[in-house]
């Protein structure tokens, strides 16, 4: 129930659960694409649906994607938290991601646990902790239950119990999830 336990699990290509302010999420080492795999498969989710990165500060928000000043802006302004900002992706994010686009979804989020363990372990390939299509996890006993096959659930407790808003920000900014 620990960080270390997390990201050593994360490290030897683990998939792991852990709750951020929103909904509880599961997620990989962007470095990882057999991890990250392996989450499309545990949800039940098509690889034509993109995943997140979770990141922990602005400096790896700009070295995994292309932030116009629009979007520079509107990260300094929510960040950390429930925002996931679409940008074209930088080279370091792998297809498997962003669905085959050119795009991915950043997000800062505002919960000490996760923020903690990106810092260690680095971004994160990650979505929320539910099969697809169906509602978010909100507890460690509801991941458990719901998505068998993780290696690891971090202990924790989420706020908001709504998932972060969406807001493509590449060329006309357009709401994607209010």
């Amino acid at each position: 129930m620990t960080i270390k336990v997390a990201a050593k699990i994360l490290r030897s290509g683990g998939v792991i659960a852990f709750p951020t302010e929103t909904v509880y999420g599961i997620g990989a080492l962007l470095s990882k694409p057999s991890a990250i795999r392996r989450i499309f498969k545990i949800k039940k989710r098509p690889r034509s649906k993109p995943l997140q990165v979770l990141i922990a500060n602005m400096k790896q928000a700009l070295e995994l994607g292309k932030l116009n000043a629009k979007a520079l802006k509107l990260a300094k302004k929510n960040w950390p938290g429930p925002l996931t900002l679409v940008v074209y992706k930088a080279g370091k994010v792998p297809k498997l991601v962003t669905g085959g686009t050119n795009k991915v979804g950043l997000r800062l989020p505002a919960h000490r646990t996760i923020l903690a363990l990106i810092r260690k372990v680095g971004p994160l390939a990650a979505t929320s902790a539910n099969k697809a299509g169906e509602p978010s996890a909100l507890t460690a006993k509801e991941v458990k239950h719901r998505l068998p096959g993780l290696d690891y659930i971090l202990a924790g407790r989420v706020k908001l119990g709504k998932a972060s808003a969406v807001i493509d920000a590449t060329d006309n900014f357009k709401t994607l999830r209010p």
